[in-house]
């Protein structure tokens, strides 16, 4: 082979190892939008399109209703039925008394799913910092 026609090759080889580099960021889900996503699915008939609530309230207190991610998740996975037999007849940090039909969601979503809308709902609708609150609710930022 020629001198010229093995630096092209070796340029080639190069150039697509950088665009297989470059689409590892695009291929990483964003766990905002995958938790926008279950929201979207499951939990915006009842709390809007936007978190600005209908049958079940607006979410744009979340974090001051649910200061620790932790409850927030818990809350999720076990509705308003299940929680008041866990924790008794108010919920959050607000002391709101538990009412309505907020169904449980151990059964349909995963223990990361749940964190991903709990992130979602932080960030979006209770303007959470983002890093904080990925780490906060155990999401890894990269998806």
């Amino acid at each position: 082979m020629s001198a010229r026609l093995l630096a092209l090759l070796a340029l080639l080889a190069l150039l697509t190892g950088l665009l297989a580099g470059c689409g590892d960021d695009d291929a990483a889900p964003d766990p905002i939008r995958q938790g926008r996503a279950i929201y979207g699915d499951l939990c915006s008939l009842c709390h809007g399109d936007g978190g600005q609530g209908g049958v079940g309230p607006s979410l744009g207190e979340v974090v001051e209703t649910w200061p620790d991610c932790a409850d927030h998740i818990e809350w999720i996975a076990l509705g308003s039925d299940r929680w008041k037999e866990t924790h008794g007849d108010t919920y959050g940090a607000t002391g709101k008394p538990v009412a309505g039909g907020m169904p449980a969601h151990d059964q349909t979503l995963t223990a990361d799913e749940r964190a991903l809308v709990a992130a979602f709902e932080r960030v979006t609708y209770g303007s959470a910092h983002r890093q904080s609150t990925l780490t906060e609710c155990g999401v890894d930022p990269g998806g």
